[in-house]
Order: structure tokens, then sequence, then C-alpha cells
């Protein structure tokens, strides 16, 4: 995948875009990408377009995905070209035609775009997914419009899925993205202390931009050399054994022996079981550990 990352010296041709933040890559946002692959394979140059501030971070607040899991779930798409524009000041008083007959005809040499429903663009986002339609129209390519998917009664979208991720609500966030919700790192050192009661554990430092469930232990899994290892997880600050208020991710795998300091893992967190919680003595927290072990073999349970 050819990933561009600035506005100047743009010149594609014959593309077929899908335009949003993709926060998540959802399950609704997979429908504009499974069209404009469509489009990719009659010959166009597929292109995901979305948005970077001049800063290199997505924007403010906290998302879904980091930077750089945006970036993975992109090339894991399997499409030719992801382009995250600057989005910078000029760039946001762009009036909409502008945007259309400079970017996307001028930059890009566009003959289809994918959208949603709830697609705003242009200055004030004074631009929705009719006038798109009818810019089209005029300029001669293709738009396509897609309403929400819904699962059950709910319209998916990155903000319900942030409110899920907050509850807690994993097995919900797992059925709106399509995947297991998941925070990727570099395997760190820890204080070794899983070691000394059998129960090493993977540790990740937590990225500053990005969303979080509940402090707690949760049913969790990695995957790597194409297989997948369950285990337990505990986000938070180690309260019995530290009063660092240093957020942290330690993962226990089950029936795992294998060093993983220095890889680059995703841990997904599949189910929550318990708030974090501070114990009196090491012995309390390895017998509660255990009972976590049990609840999360038996949760696992129903999908064997």
């Amino acid at each position: 995948m050819r990933h561009i990352t600035s506005a100047e010296h743009i010149q594609l041709t014959h593309t077929a875009i899908a335009i949003g933040k993709f926060d998540g890559f959802h399950r609704g946002h997979q429908m504009l990408l499974d069209q404009v692959h469509q489009w990719q394979d009659d010959g166009l140059t597929g292109v995901i377009f979305t948005f970077a501030p001049a800063n290199d971070r997505i924007g403010t607040g906290r998302h879904i995905d980091t930077v750089e899991e945006k970036r993975k779930k992109a090339e894991a798409t399997g499409l030719d070209v992801l382009l995250e524009y600057p989005f910078t000041k000029e760039f946001a008083d762009t009036e909409p035609e502008d945007f259309v007959r400079d970017i996307l005809i001028g930059q890009l040499g566009v003959k289809a775009v994918a959208v949603g429903s709830d697609f705003r663009f242009g200055k004030q986002r004074t631009g929705d997914a009719v006038f798109l339609k009818k810019l089209g129209d005029r300029y001669g390519f293709q738009v396509k419009v897609f309403d929400k998917l819904r699962v059950g009664k709910t319209e998916v979208s990155s903000s319900v899925i942030r409110q899920e991720i907050e509850t807690g609500r994993m097995e919900a966030v797992s059925a709106y993205l399509g995947m297991p919700y998941t925070v990727s790192g570099e395997v760190i050192h820890g204080q070794a202390l899983g070691k000394t009661i059998g129960m090493p554990t993977a540790n990740l430092s937590l990225p500053p931009d990005k969303i979080l469930p509940p402090l707690g232990v949760y049913v969790s899994a990695i995957r790597r050399n194409k297989m997948r290892y369950y285990g337990i997880s505990n986000l938070g600050c180690k309260p019995t054994v530290s009063d660092e208020q240093r957020l942290g991710l330690e993962t226990y795998l089950f029936d795992f022996q294998e060093d993983l300091y220095g890889e680059e893992i995703s841990v997904e967190l599949l189910h929550f079981l318990r708030q974090e919680q501070r114990f009196e003595t090491m012995e309390m927290l390895t017998e509660q550990m255990k009972q976590d072990v049990r609840a999360a073999r038996s949760w696992l349970l129903q999908f064997t």
C-alpha cells in the first residue's frame, strides 16, 4: 500500500475513493471499503481518504485506534493507497465545490466515491452526501452513498463504539467493530512479580490518545505466528504492588511459556471480568488471579 501524508505534489489518476475519519474501521466503514475494493478490481486505483492534523495525531481527544493501529488496519484492506490528508486551517476553510474540483478531481483524478449518508465536507461542514452526488453528476464521477449499518436496533458509528468501550461492554464493541478492541505496543519489562507466583505477564504501556475501557480484569487474547492465545489482562495501576498511578496493561496467557519481550503485540480485550482492586497481601492477589483464570476459561468455553 502506498502511504501519502503530504498535500503537496499528489497526482493520482482513475481513482475510487472511500472518504471518512475511519476511527476503528468498524463494520459501517467496511461497507465503503468493500465497494472501493470492487471498483479497484474493475481497474481503478483504490484510495482510503482520511485525515491527519499537521502534528501527525488523529485529532483532539481519544480514539479507538492510535495512528499506527489505524495505518495497520488500512494496510489490511488490500487497497492501493492510504491518503492521510493534513487537516490544516486552510483545508478546513475550503469550500465544498473547491474540495471536489481541486482535490478529488485535480489531485486525485476521481472516478468513483463511496461515503456514508452522514458525510459532511467543506467549510463549516456545509457540503453533504446529496450535494456530493450533484457534483458527481456535474463533473462526471460516480457517488455511492451508504446508509448507516444497524446491528439490532443500534446504528453503528465510531461515537457509539467509543461509548461502549468506556462502559466496558466489550462484546458489543466487537459486534460493532467486526473485530475485538485491541491495545497494541511493544512488550516491556515490568516488575516480574508474575514470575514469582508462576503467572508471568506481558506488559504494555498505554498510548495517550487511545480511548480505554474501565480499569479492571478482562478475558483477552493475542495473535502470534498465526496462533491465537487466550488469557487474562489487567488494565490499571496494579495498586496491590505499586503506589504509582501509572496506567499499563499486563497479560497472562494460558499455556504459553515463550518470551515476548521486545515484540510488538496486539492484546484483544474480549470480556470484562471485574474491577481492579487493591489486596492486602500477595497471597490474596494470587488467589484472586487464579479465580480470574477459572472465570475466563469458563467464559471461553461457550466458543469452543
